[in-house]
């Protein structure tokens, strides 16, 4: 059994590993785009949560909280999350209310039938409390039967309508 352990900051390196596990996973624009995760990341360093196993990337979480008017389009199927901007990208704030967007929840094929996730959402939940958020909303678009499942488990998320090629969501997170 591999040792799980949870990295919070990213680095160029981590990120092309999270993009060759979206390629386990995920088909067409839902890959990850380096430039565009840097770009993130730039804008918020604490957007990711990863798991790693053997010092390789098994899982991650895409987490960032975005402005209103991303938050609406998203929720109305009119943006799509990898065609997020820098200017809809903002900063965790304490104490200030944030609506957010879960742009990716991963777990790599092998490990998906076992404690990866639950040490993956354990670790990204601690990492949330840690920084003391007050997240009023969560919205996901989900392309994968696990992103459903998840929204729907870990989210108690609601079906909000059809994307172009998932099923969005709008939930909270339920352990903060």
């Amino acid at each position: 059994m591999s040792k799980f352990n949870i990295v919070t900051r990213v680095d160029d390196n981590l990120i092309k590993e999270m993009i060759e596990l979206d390629k386990l996973v995920f088909k067409g624009d839902d890959i990850g785009a380096f430039n565009k995760c840097k770009e993130w990341v730039g804008i918020n360093p604490d957007i990711y949560t990863v798991l790693m196993a053997d010092n390789k990337v098994i899982g991650y979480i895409n987490f960032m909280p975005i402005t209103d008017t991303a938050y609406n389009k998203v929720k109305q199927g009119e943006l799509k999350d990898y065609e997020l901007s820098i200017d809809d990208i903002v900063e965790f704030r304490r104490h200030q209310p944030l609506k957010c967007l879960f742009t990716s929840i991963v777990i790599h094929p092998k490990f998906q039938t076992g404690l990866a996730l639950t040490r993956l959402w354990q670790g990204f939940i601690n990492k949330l409390k840690s920084l003391n958020l007050t997240i009023v909303s969560v919205i996901m678009d989900c392309v994968t039967e696990m992103g459903e499942k998840c929204a729907k488990n870990y989210l108690g998320a609601q079906f909000i309508t059809n994307s172009n090629n998932g099923r969005i969501y709008e939930g909270n997170i339920k352990e903060l």
